[in-house]
């Protein structure tokens, strides 16, 4: 059996280890093993981001307001009209469901869904 492991794991516990700080030990934050450094010597970690430009994405009501999110084929019940933008936060616990917020293009009426 190999010695290796993961190391951006905890061979403990699991957890996702910390960033080196410059010390010669990294300790996971929950079960608090202490590793040398030098498990870390030659590994090499690369972060992508991408950005979106807002400009690319904005749109605006017919009273000329900034609208945000993702239209789809939903009634408003206020106006009737066809289609409304929506968007997804995590309001409640990691293990609840998203919140849903929908806006109107046309009236600007707002409702959300807890799903």
């Amino acid at each position: 059996m190999s010695n290796t492991f993961d190391q951006d794991f905890c061979p403990a516990c699991g957890t996702i280890l910390p960033l080196p700080d410059g010390s010669s030990m990294i300790q996971c934050l929950l079960c608090k093993k202490i590793l040398d450094i030098s498990v870390f010597h030659g590994t090499q970690s690369t972060i992508h981001v991408d950005f979106q430009n807002i400009e690319d994405g904005r749109r605006t009501s017919e009273n000329n307001e900034a609208i945000e999110g993702t239209l789809i084929q939903r009634k408003c019940p206020r106006c009737g009209h066809d289609e409304m933008s929506f968007t997804t936060r995590q309001l409640r616990s990691a293990d609840e469901g998203q919140t849903v917020f929908f806006l109107c293009p046309k009236c600007s009426f707002q409702e959300l869904e807890n799903s």
